[in-house]
């Protein structure tokens, strides 16, 4: 252990919250995008009485209207493969790189979750497959539990799992067609307007539109706040070449971040491998992919060279950092984090699953992108938007 290293598991399960007063979370707020509708064009558009239905309304217009907000810019950005000499110095260490840290944040009046409230089950859970080639469930949806489920459901209404979003990506195919849903995933913020996910994460860019809807501390389909609290893309720059640079930086339409909070984000220390400090929370589909979920007491097992990819003209290196999460298709873009005395930092954004040929066969491991391509894009994004 380093004197920089996160709190230790004990140490989390120690800590009592001081009772702050007035709780400021923000129930009912409506944000500007969920109270928005879309048109690729300039049509009329007129509001009248529903003639069905005496409490309701009817939007009449000329010209198709799809709800919420598009995307506006999607950028693929360039990864740089090194060889593995250009991966090394002359002592055979990896060739070290800068790794900023960005602080995080949590509004006053909202509650500190270091040990949330959690609950089992909301019903019948599927399994997937174990590490060891366990059963596994008839679909193209993947699910790897290492050394037995560890996962609970988390009922996100205190900090950081106010920063914690579902994700839900739609396209639009042709002009005047609606929304057609292609995947859901898992977001965090880490800054007012700023959020992190995986950069396979998302729809298809090449039709008449796109849109990745948001929502923090997702229950249940909606935010615990309300189903006002909800944003959409804007823009974002992506990396997606191998485990360490699976890396998406979003523009959010609504500063969320300044009601809910958001992450640190700090470089990954090879001094922290096999402590159990780290926390993962998300959506995969073999728990729920509408009701939060998380592990808590996971442990880094390793930590690999990954891509170079380029930030705002300037190339870094990314790190593959495997533990031992349990995972599953829906948790893609979850935050990897542990607790220092001035709160969470994510140390990763997670990729998927990694398999590690050692001395005694094949080691399965989850995968989370970190390093020093995770730390300058996020700092990029939160520098560029807030």
């Amino acid at each position: 252990m380093t004197d920089d290293a996160p709190w230790s598991r004990t140490r989390q399960l120690e800590f009592e919250p001081e009772d702050e007063g007035e709780d400021t979370r923000p129930w009912g707020w409506v944000t500007d995008s969920a109270a928005t509708w879309w048109s690729a064009g300039e049509h009329g558009i007129e509001l009248d009485r529903s003639t069905v239905h005496r409490g309701a309304f009817t939007l009449r217009t000329d010209g198709p209207l799809l709800p919420g907000l598009p995307g506006l810019e999607a950028h693929e950005e360039t990864v740089h493969t090194r060889t593995l000499e250009q991966r090394t110095d002359r002592t055979g260490r990896r060739t070290p790189s800068v790794a900023p840290a960005g602080a995080p944040y949590r509004p006053k009046g909202v509650p500190l979750g270091v040990n949330p409230k959690t609950t089992r089950s909301l019903g019948p859970t599927p399994r997937g497959i174990t590490s060891r080639g366990g059963r596994t469930l008839l679909s193209e949806n993947h699910s790897t539990i290492i050394d037995g489920e560890s996962r609970a459901l988390v009922y996100p209404s205190s900090y950081p799992y106010t920063a914690v979003c579902k994700l839900y990506s739609s396209w639009q195919p042709s002009a005047g067609a609606g929304w057609v849903t292609t995947g859901e995933a898992t977001g965090y913020l880490i800054g007012r307007s700023t959020m992190m996910t995986s950069g396979h994460v998302g729809p298809p860019t090449n039709g008449a539109a796109w849109q990745i809807k948001v929502i923090p501390a997702c229950w249940n389909g909606q935010s615990v706040f309300g189903a006002g609290v909800v944003s959409y893309v804007r823009s974002y720059h992506s990396w997606n070449s191998d485990a360490g640079s699976d890396i998406k930086i979003c523009r959010l339409w609504d500063p969320l971040g300044d009601r809910v909070g958001w992450f640190g984000y700090r470089g990954y220390n090879s001094a922290w491998e096999d402590g159990d400090y780290w926390t993962m929370a998300g959506f995969p589909y073999d728990i729920s992919l509408t009701s939060m979920s998380y592990e808590s007491a996971i442990a880094v097992r390793d930590d690999d060279d990954g891509d170079d990819i380029n930030v705002n003209g300037t190339t870094y290196d990314t790190t593959q950092v495997e533990s031992d999460a349990d995972e599953a298709s829906g948790v893609s873009g979850a935050p990897l984090w542990g607790w220092w005395d001035d709160g969470p930092y994510a140390i990763g954004v997670h990729h998927g699953v990694e398999h590690d040929g050692t001395i005694f066969g094949t080691e399965t491991l989850s995968c989370a992108s970190g390093g020093a391509g995770f730390t300058q894009a996020a700092a990029w994004g939160r520098s560029s938007w807030g």
